[in-house]
């Protein structure tokens, strides 16, 4: 084994202007090809400063630095993204399961008094999980102008009636517009409206005004109604929702290429609606069981629909939800995990 791989990081030095040359920790050039080839591989951008690549080939986090904006990123194994993705789908899909459960908690804080945390945090999420709204980053606020569903000030809100127009300039610059027509939404907004501050989401605690971030969202998901999920994970059932929904309307593909425009056409219409291009969407919005059993057999979930009483707000699974379940269930079963033999 070389020193290199015997410590921890291998540091990166010189400049794009001058090119670059690594080290390890100890100061030792690295030379080792196998090693350099790696590093090229992981395409760590010239632009990032105080660049450490893992000396171990096998290391979840192969390299992590600083980009142009003073931003902490990372280089992951391929094996610990696919380990992480699997591991996110999975709880997408207990998260389909869950739903009617979810539901019946966020309905009761739904109906206490006052801008408390529980009540703030449901309808919040309530829109979240029923609009795909993106939960939001005070950091693309500060950074990029950039809103989403948490940090949404009042002049991004207009109520009319039965009616919440939200009208904003999210992620990427991207200006979107949704129109939500729901008695009990308009009013939870009209009373936040009245609250003191520029911010929409608001919740009073011990006689002082706090804001709704991500992070208190998530953690009223895990802590108020016991489920390991957050925010985002809903935005990934949503994406996976419409298109299993929208590629059952469609039905059986005549073609090897039309099976891959139908995939094409449908990934555009659920980037619109959750404010992504078409690739992040199928990459990281879509289950890829849903596209994966489309382009091999045409098969959606229109098999699995049975009639519904549900409209997706009370206790029960929609039609359109309880079939996908069935669909994930059947095609992305439960991971099965090794019995250790005793000797």
């Amino acid at each position: 084994m070389s020193k290199a791989t015997r410590e921890r990081w291998i540091l990166r030095k010189g400049s794009p202007a001058n090119g670059f040359r690594y080290e390890t920790e100890g100061g030792g050039r690295v030379r080792d090809a196998k090693t350099l080839a790696r590093i090229d591989k992981l395409r760590v951008p010239p632009a990032w400063r105080d660049v450490h690549l893992a000396a171990a080939a096998r290391s979840s986090i192969q390299a992590w630095g600083f980009d142009a904006r003073g931003r902490k990123q990372y280089r992951y194994h391929e094996t610990a993204t696919r380990r992480g993705e699997l591991r996110k789908y999975y709880r997408v899909r207990q998260l389909g399961r869950d739903l009617p459960r979810i539901r019946r908690v966020l309905a009761e804080h739904e109906r206490r008094r006052g801008a408390t945390l529980e009540r703030v945090a449901a309808g919040v999420l309530r829109l979240i999980a029923e609009r795909c709204f993106r939960p939001g980053s005070d950091r693309y606020v500060k950074e990029n102008r950039s809103f989403g569903i948490t940090t949404l000030r009042k002049s991004h809100v207009f109520v009319d009636g039965d009616s919440v127009v939200f009208a904003f300039r999210g992620k990427s610059g991207v200006k979107q517009r949704q129109i939500v027509v729901d008695r009990e939404i308009a009013r939870f907004v009209r009373v936040l409206r009245e609250t003191p501050g520029t911010r929409l989401f608001r919740y009073e605690k011990d006689g002082e005004w706090h804001d709704l971030d991500a992070r208190t969202l998530n953690e009223y998901l895990r802590d108020s109604l016991g489920f390991p999920y957050t925010a985002k994970d809903f935005r990934t059932w949503g994406g996976t929702l419409r298109a299993a929904t929208v590629l059952a309307e469609i039905g059986p593909p005549r073609s090897t290429t039309d099976a891959k425009r139908n995939i094409a056409t449908v990934m555009r219409l659920v980037a619109a609606e959750l404010g992504n291009t078409p690739t992040i969407c199928r990459k990281s919005y879509v289950h890829p069981v849903i596209v994966e059993r489309y382009l091999e057999d045409g098969e959606t979930i229109a098999g699995r629909l049975r009639p519904s009483n549900g409209n997706g707000r009370g206790a029960v699974h929609t039609a359109e939800e309880r079939a996908l379940v069935r669909f994930l269930d059947e095609h992305f079963p439960e991971r099965r995990r090794r019995r250790r033999v005793e000797v």
